[in-house]
């Protein structure tokens, strides 16, 4: 998996912006909602330092909680890290949507947490 992320961040100066998520990118996803914690903190870096995903900060924690969940130390550690950077507002954001991924990694009918409109 680390492997993958780091091809998906070489590749996103190359013009993967205007043509889609790079294959390699739908693969994490899939694998991060079957419960893998490796792809669930890798999910949470990408969010974190907002590769191409917007409102980052509260899906990283999502994605380093569901992580750390499973012991996942290097998660827990970014998850705590990024809680210390976070606005009240977007701790608030990330409380609302622990429980909405809990949910789709049961029912995987959604690959990343969504944002409560």
């Amino acid at each position: 998996m680390k492997r993958l992320l780091f091809a998906l961040l070489l590749a996103a100066p190359l013009g993967f912006a205007a043509a889609g998520d790079p294959p390699g990118l739908d693969q994490l996803r899939v694998a991060a909602d079957k419960g893998e914690a490796d792809a669930q903190y890798e999910l949470g870096v990408l969010y974190e330092y907002g590769f191409r995903f917007p409102d980052h900060k509260a899906n990283a924690f999502v994605w380093y909680s569901r992580a750390a969940e499973q012991g996942h130390a290097q998660a827990a550690k970014r998850r705590d890290l990024l809680k210390s950077q976070m606005s009240t507002a977007e701790m608030g954001q990330a409380q609302k949507l622990l429980p909405i991924a809990a949910t789709t990694a049961t029912s995987t009918s959604t690959s990343e947490p969504t944002t409560p409109q």
